[in-house]
């Protein structure tokens, strides 16, 4: 499978991120980089939304949090697939501070 269609699903979810690292050993840095940090945009989307869901009066806050990250996800997917080392805004230095070892 090319390069493109893998850094692509790596942006489906954080599901689609696991799987292009776990299933797909010859993994080029871009698209390791791709899925790491769809990990963590999926994954900070997701405290997000549980920690501002318990709170009533800013609840709706989550959804507008939650539609801004499905965004980001998807100009990660159309940049993987034109192959482009696009880095997505604040995501991309939180990933490069967490997975420092992996992507070395």
């Amino acid at each position: 499978m090319e390069q493109k269609i893998r850094g692509f699903i790596a942006y489906c979810t954080w599901i689609g991120a696991v799987v292009t690292l776990v299933a797909f050993k010859d993994n080029d840095s871009r698209t390791k980089f791709n899925a790491f940090q769809s990990i963590v945009l999926t994954g900070s989307a997701t405290l997000v939304g549980i920690i501002l869901g318990w709170i009533p009066v800013i609840k709706y806050l989550a959804y507008v949090y939650g539609i801004l990250m499905v965004v980001l996800s998807v100009v990660g997917m159309l940049k993987a697939y034109q192959e482009e080392d696009y880095e997505l805004p604040f995501v991309s230095d939180f990933t490069r501070d967490i997975f420092k070892k992996q992507l070395d």
